[in-house]
C-alpha cells in the first residue's frame, strides 16, 4: 500500500471514529439537544484538524496513533473516574475501603445474586475490605461475567 493510500485509509478511519465518538456521546446526553449533521461534521472536522499534528492535511501512521492514543486515554479517565464516584458512594463510612456490609450494597454483586464471588477473593492484603485497586479487579471479573455469553466462563 502506497503512503498515501495509507494516510487516506487511516483518515477515513479517523473520520468514521470521530463520527462515531459524536454520535455516541449524543447518545449519552439524551437531555442535550439532537445532534445535527452539521455537528457531528464540525467535532469530525476538529478531531482530524487536532490529530493533524504538521498541518499538512493528512494524517500520519504516528500521528493516528497519537490522537487515538489520547482519546482512549481520555475515555480511561473519564471510566476510572466514575468508578471512583461509585466507589465513594458505596462506602458508607467513609474509611476508603468497602466492608463486608457495603460489598452486598454494590449492584454488580446484587446482580451476580448467590453466584457472586466473595469479597475475599478480590482482597488481596487480606484486610476484609476492598481498596479502590481491589474494586477495579472486581469490577473487571463481574463486568466480563455479565457480559460473557451463556455457559462460558469469562
Amino acid at each position: 500500500m502506497t503512503a498515501r493510500r495509507l494516510a487516506v485509509a487511516i483518515a477515513a478511519g479517523a473520520l468514521a471514529f470521530a463520527s462515531a465518538q459524536a454520535q455516541a456521546q449524543a447518545q449519552l446526553q439524551p437531555k442535550a439537544a439532537a445532534t445535527t449533521a452539521g455537528q457531528r461534521e464540525r467535532v469530525v472536522d476538529a478531531t482530524f484538524k487536532a490529530w493533524d499534528a504538521d498541518h499538512n492535511g493528512v494524517l500520519s501512521q504516528d500521528e493516528f496513533r497519537e490522537g487515538w492514543n489520547s482519546v482512549r486515554r481520555r475515555a480511561d479517565d473519564k471510566v476510572e473516574a466514575t468508578l471512583h464516584a461509585q466507589f465513594d458512594k458505596i462506602d458508607g463510612n467513609h474509611d476508603g475501603a468497602i466492608d463486608a456490609a457495603e460489598y452486598g450494597q454494590l449492584m454488580l454483586v446484587q446482580r451476580a445474586g448467590k453466584s457472586a464471588p466473595a469479597l475475599a477473593i478480590f482482597d488481596r492484603n487480606g484486610n476484609q475490605r476492598l481498596e479502590f485497586d481491589e474494586y477495579l479487579m472486581l469490577v473487571a471479573k463481574l463486568a466480563a461475567a455479565t457480559q460473557a455469553p451463556k455457559g462460558k466462563a469469562p
